[in-house]
């Protein structure tokens, strides 16, 4: 049976053509809506920079190495009220030939002088600065020639200290950073003469050393013979073979003042 048409049945048509497009609109924002609720129950990544207000710190902070030695550094992150927490920082050197650092944080002391150590992580950045010097010691024997002797009455110097003598040498020397103290054995030639060193070394790793020679019997009381000259020692890179030279200031119990100048030929460390 065919309906009769009238203003009943346009009116439902409208109807039906406005109530499509409204459902179609409201099963894409139901599917947004379960798409969200969806994704936002998986866990969250922890972010991987900085929040803002984050210190970044490095530790330990040694100031001071041993060329030879290292030393594993970390980069540790503050972030308001929590306690610091260790991140993975990209590390770098100021000079790679004095400390080199890897990637894990780990600072190798290369050679003697200074260089800053970076940690970075995000925006923030960490610095440390670091000397290097050498490890002077141990106990360092060798040998030492005589290059020039200067005494008021010649015999002394041709008997004792010709020119180009070869003796031997032992020099005992401990270390507190860059301080080094010891004792410098100056026999032979004369039986029981020695010195008492200290000195402080310099950036470029070489060592200045003075003291004051004295004898030391057996028996009787020591006595002051001069003073310990001119010391200037290092540490050849490669050989770690000890050389330099220093001079003898003396002075005799009549007054006489002369001096002996010696090479340090190379001592090598026994302990």
């Amino acid at each position: 049976m065919v309906l009769p048409e009238g203003p009943e049945i346009a009116a439902d048509s409208a109807t039906c053509a406005t109530i499509r497009p409204m459902q179609r609109r409201l099963t894409l924002l139901l599917m947004a809506a379960l798409c969200a609720a969806s994704c936002g129950s998986d866990e969250e990544t922890p972010p991987t920079t900085p929040t803002p207000g984050a210190r970044l710190a490095i530790a330990p902070q040694p100031d001071f190495l041993t060329v030879g030695s290292s030393v594993v550094l970390e980069a540790r992150l503050t972030e308001g009220t929590t306690p610091p927490r260790v991140v993975p920082a990209d590390w770098a050197s100021t000079d790679g030939r004095v400390a080199a650092v890897d990637r894990s944080g780990r600072v190798s002391a290369l050679a003697p002088g200074s260089a800053t150590i970076r940690a970075t992580f995000g925006t923030d950045t960490a610095s440390l600065a670091m000397r290097a010097a050498p490890d002077f010691a141990g106990t360092w024997t060798g040998n030492r020639r005589v290059v020039s002797c200067v005494h008021p009455r010649p015999d002394v110097c041709a008997a004792a200290y010709p020119t180009n003598r070869i003796v031997a040498t032992t020099l005992v020397l401990a270390q507190a950073r860059d301080r080094v103290t010891g004792t410098l054995s100056l026999s032979p030639p004369v039986a029981s003469p020695s010195s008492a060193v200290s000195g402080t070394i310099a950036e470029l790793g070489n060592l200045t050393l003075d003291g004051t020679i004295i004898s030391t019997p057996s028996s009787g009381a020591s006595t002051t013979l001069g003073t310990l000259a001119d010391c200037h020692v290092e540490i050849t890179p490669g050989t770690g073979i000890l050389r330099g030279s220093f001079a003898e200031a003396r002075t005799d119990s009549d007054g006489t003042n002369w001096r002996v100048s010696w090479e340090i030929q190379g001592l090598a460390r026994t302990r």
